[in-house]
Order: structure tokens, then sequence, then C-alpha cells
């Protein structure tokens, strides 16, 4: 689908998916849907946090999102993210993050957020990847040209081959995804 696309252009493509309903939802799920407030009661995305799209035949997905997503790189991120040092040893799991801030941030409240998916789940029709499992949050007080350091661990019960963490920077006021990063876990017996 459109990963073809960010693989061209050597992006990351960041994908969250957030269940409402059904085996998989958490009650994080339901706080964005809300914070979004699309009026859509189908599946949909959202590009960088402000783009709300539906497109109901998957023939046409990739047509639909790759205008989305050649938009979205055409903003500058405010923020470099890094992570090292990802482990999972049982169900402990752990990774440094440090942001950077890379320009002047602009006024509004500015929190990061950490989303714990697993991939590969089986659904009725269709296997699911990038399940949000967990989201955690944590406001970003900074001025350009401060950084920040910090070590997050979390437990959880996702084998390792499935675990990934995606870190997001968004101006909750403007809805704006700032900068985004994804990472794999090393399992550590």
């Amino acid at each position: 689908m459109i990963d073809s696309v960010a693989n061209k252009t050597g992006d990351t493509l960041v994908v969250i998916c957030y269940h409402i309903h059904g085996q998989y939802a958490i009650p994080e799920a339901q706080e964005r849907e809300e914070y979004y407030n699309t009026g859509f009661n189908v599946p949909f995305a959202v590009f960088d946090g402000t783009d709300a799209v539906f497109e109901q035949s998957p023939a046409n997905y990739d047509s639909v999102y790759k205008e989305h997503y050649l938009l979205a790189r055409t903003k500058t991120p405010y923020f470099n993210l890094y992570i090292d040092s990802a482990f999972t040893q049982g169900s402990q799991a752990g990774f440094d993050l440090k942001v950077v801030t890379a320009d002047t941030i602009p006024a509004g409240e500015v929190k990061a957020f950490i989303a714990v998916t697993e991939d590969s789940l089986q659904g009725s029709y269709t296997t699911f990847y990038r399940v949000c499992r967990a989201l955690y949050e944590f406001p970003v007080e900074l001025e350009y040209p401060d950084s920040l350091t910090q070590h997050f661990e979390f437990n959880h019960n996702i084998p390792a081959s499935k675990l990934r963490a995606t870190v997001f920077v968004q101006n909750t006021g403007t809805k704006e995804i700032m900068q985004t990063i994804t990472t794999k876990f090393e399992e550590v017996k």
C-alpha cells in the first residue's frame, strides 16, 4: 500500500491503529477518537494529526492516501527524535528517548505520546498491524535549542517479535503531529 511510496522517499511511515470496539479496544483509543472528533463512524485515517480522511474502497487507498502523505512530507519538523537501547525482557520493556528541538516551537500545549503497539493480530476478516495496546503521555516543555533525554520502562504481554513503540510529539491545541519515530525491541534473555 502506501508503504511503497514511503520506501521510495526514504521515509519511515508511522501508523497507529486505535480500536474502539471489540477485543483490541482500550480506553485511550476512545479518548483519541473523541479528541479528533471527525464525525466518522467507520475506520478512517488521520494524516499528521490534522487531516482526517475516509476512503471506502480499498482499491483507492493508494491514490487517496498518497496525496495526503505527500502533503504531510512538506512540513518542516519542529523536533528531532532519537530512540536508543530498546529492549524487552519477559514482560518488561524499555528504551531511551532523546527529543531535540529543531526550530522555534509555536505556542500551545505540546505533549509526547508513546503508543505501545502489537503486530499481526487476527481479526474477523483480516490481520491487524500496529494495534495500540497502551498509550502514555507526558508534557514537552522545551524551547529552541533545548533537548530532553528520558528513559521509559513499561510492562506488557506482547511477544517480542510483535512489539513496537511509536513516539509522537503533538500540539494538543492544533492537533498537529510535530514529529514521530518508531522502534522495534531487542529481546534480552
